[in-house]
């Protein structure tokens, strides 16, 4: 039986996909809280009086979301009112929503995808029903919104349940964000009259109401003392301000500035001013509210113009970019890696075999090659063997130009990465024509049919004009970002021969018996707390680019629509309160004892939010076995033996081609 705080944060997470609506957070905590005394009120618990909520019967309900409100209740000396417990609780909300959400998923009520986006399941999102076990006593089986919505368009008593549904939905104004404003207007007096109806009801909204109104003038209250201006960032240049530093280890000058400067301050290249909000403060706010309050458009938006494209995931927002997110969803997840291992493999070999043995060989670039065929045959279900060093040198140039803003647009003219694009359209017709219908019978579906039924079924939604550079996502994404994490992983392994022995025996142990498969690879813990811990010491997007869409207040401070931000994610990263001794790498922290990585908003190699990293989970996957592929087959070692690595900054975080390595096949 679903608890109302499962099905009230159902009922915010769809409405906050389908509709994009906004709930302030502090809605969502006060809600929460409210969901747990509600529960406890309808189980006969507590109830309440003019001036005080208390305990009618202290016994335990078995239930992890219930219990320990019910026992700090109980534990209370004198009586309290309602609007104090609805405070007090909503200070655990991150825990209530965690464990909600863990059921829910576990329920098959909310997926997730690989990148962590959040939304009803497929199954209910069609049949708008839960599941026969699922039905709730005294409520009808139908999913939360549509019940609701037959509520409040009849003239009949709700069940209880549904009525307190709706008071607690109106109490943090979710009707006013997943109804039409006409839809709003003709129930709003229905919603009142329903959310009145029994005192505990009435004072636990009451509560939630009055709560919300209190911390948004409190907050009002200090951004008027501090008069809005944000501390500005040290070390600027006259003229160039802070471009050498953006355009350098971003996450160095970021993470020094946030220690100087606390949350949010600003910088300024050649008189751009950008506001930066870092820290964990940040990253939680990404989570929570980056959907309603920030845009990508501008990321991305010269690619679009030079390309004739218009729908770019990377520039999308609103349904659009959940559409085609959730087109993608499949081609970028970490199952269809799993399903394809040996595929994985087999091309980290083959690269492998075209190695000059005990030669120094470019650590990155060899990585390169192997992931950027690796995806493109899982994802893409064609070869990119004969375009590879072109793929390369387009998708580092995109990057450069259009995202990381490192290089000046005028390069994506240049006659070498004309001809590569020349070559890339070649590519793209030969990935068409091996995915027409007739050609793909008994094939796993991949990417480009997902895209090419995506531009059957809704020309207007994908045109021609976008085909081309979403069919040429696979050929790109692995270029830069899993490729440098996993060239960084393999240099933190030479530096740390004790983990390599390690590695290497699980390794050993994925490749005997029959060869990889799912339980062997899940088995190798240590090589996956290695890749954790590298992602955290070397990130590869250590900060989004945002414009502000909504103003919203964030610290202390009002931070205008209109305003360029940085969002520094890897901040938390290399603080020592979050991760002690930062500058160490340290698989340890991802022990089960530790869990450092599990603090909320510390760890986000990923980026975070809407536009998290589709493909984490296949990155993940891939990283593990092209190193443990590596090192089955081959002797690795650092060439010079005591080299220190140099990390080049454009377009994004990668060793330095300096970073060279000698492959001596195994015998």
């Amino acid at each position: 039986m679903l608890t109302f705080a499962e099905e009230l944060l159902t009922l915010i997470i769809d409405g906050e996909n389908v509709k994009q609506a906004y709930i302030p957070d502090r809605a969502k905590r006060f809600a929460l809280a409210g969901a747990v005394l509600m529960e406890l009120a309808l189980e006969n618990r507590i109830d309440t009086d003019v001036e005080s909520l208390y305990v009618t019967d202290p016994t335990p309900l078995g239930d992890a979301l219930l219990d320990p409100a019910l026992a700090e209740i109980a534990q209370e000396g004198d009586t309290r009112p309602a609007q104090f417990w609805v405070r007090r609780i909503a200070g655990q909300s991150d825990e209530l929503r965690e464990a909600a959400q863990a059921r829910l998923l576990e329920a098959g009520i909310l997926e997730t995808d690989d990148g962590g986006l959040l939304s009803l399941s497929r199954r209910i999102a069609r049949s708008r029903r839960y599941p026969p076990h699922l039905a709730l006593a005294g409520a009808s089986s139908q999913e939360i919104q549509t019940r609701l919505r037959d509520v409040l368009y009849s003239d009949g008593i709700p069940a209880p349940r549904d009525c307190i549904l709706i008071s607690l939905a109106n109490a943090c104004d979710i009707f006013r964000q997943i109804l039409d404003r006409e839809e709003y207007e003709e129930v709003r007096e229905r919603i009142e009259l329903l959310a009145r109806l029994e005192l505990v009801g009435r004072s636990v909204t009451d509560a939630i109401r009055n709560l919300s109104l209190a911390e948004s003038q409190a907050l009002t209250r200090v951004i008027r003392e501090q008069g809005g201006g944000w501390p500005r960032a040290s070390g600027g240049l006259p003229v160039a301000g802070h471009a050498f530093h953006l355009s350098g280890d971003l996450r160095a000058f970021l993470t020094k500035q946030y220690l100087k400067l606390g949350p949010v301050f600003e910088v300024n290249a050649f008189g751009r001013k950008i506001v930066v909000m870092a820290g964990r403060e940040a990253n939680q706010f990404m989570i929570r509210e980056g959907k309603a309050h920030l845009r990508n458009r501008e990321l991305v938006e010269g690619m679009g113009q030079d390309l004739g494209a218009s729908n770019i995931l990377l520039g999308m927002d609103g349904p659009e970019h959940l559409r085609l997110r959730k087109t993608q969803r499949h081609g970028y997840s970490r199952e269809i890696i799993l399903q394809q291992m040996s595929q994985a493999v087999a091309v980290a070999e083959s690269e492998m075999s075209r190695l000059p043995p005990d030669r120094p060989i470019g650590g990155f670039h060899t990585i390169q090659r192997i992931s950027t065929e690796q995806i493109a045959v899982i994802s893409a279900g064609t070869s990119s063997l004969d375009y590879l060093e072109d793929t390369i040198a387009f998708g580092e140039m995109m990057l450069a130009v259009y995202v990381t803003k490192r290089q000046p647009r005028f390069m994506s003219r240049m006659p070498r990465i004309k001809r590569a694009l020349r070559r890339m359209e070649e590519l793209f017709e030969k990935a068409l024509a091996s995915h027409e219908p007739e050609l793909r019978t008994g094939d796993r579906r991949d990417i480009v049919d997902d895209l090419l039924e995506l531009h059957r079924s809704s020309p207007d939604f994908m045109p021609d004009t976008d085909l081309f550079i979403n069919v040429m996502g696979p050929f790109l994404v692995g270029i830069e970002t899993v490729s440098a994490s996993t060239a960084f992983m393999l240099y933190a392994l030479l530096k740390h021969p004790d983990l390599l022995e390690r590695v290497r025996v699980e390794a050993d142990g994925l490749f005997a018996g029959g060869g990889p498969d799912v339980d062997k690879l899940h088995g190798m813990t240590v090589t996956q707390r290695v890749i954790l811990e590298t992602l955290r010491m070397y990130p590869i997007a250590p900060a989004l680019f945002r414009t502000v869409t909504n103003s919203f207040d964030f610290a202390g401070y009002r931070i205008p629509a209109g305003t360029p931000l940085i969002v520094a994610l890897s901040v938390p990263h290399y603080l020592p309160k979050l991760f002690p001794d930062p500058e160490r790498f340290d698989i340890d922290r991802y022990s089960p004892e530790r869990r450092e990585n599990a603090q909320p908003g510390a760890y986000a190699p990923f980026g975070l939010g809407h536009h998290s990293c589709l493909g984490q989970g296949f990155a993940q996957v891939q990283m593990l076995l092209t190193i443990a592929t590596m090192l089955h087959r081959a002797e690795i070692a650092l060439d010079p033996p005591g080299y220190q690595l140099k990390i080049k900054q454009t377009p994004t975080p990668r060793p330095h081609h300096s970073f060279k390595v000698r492959l001596r096949p195994r015998q």
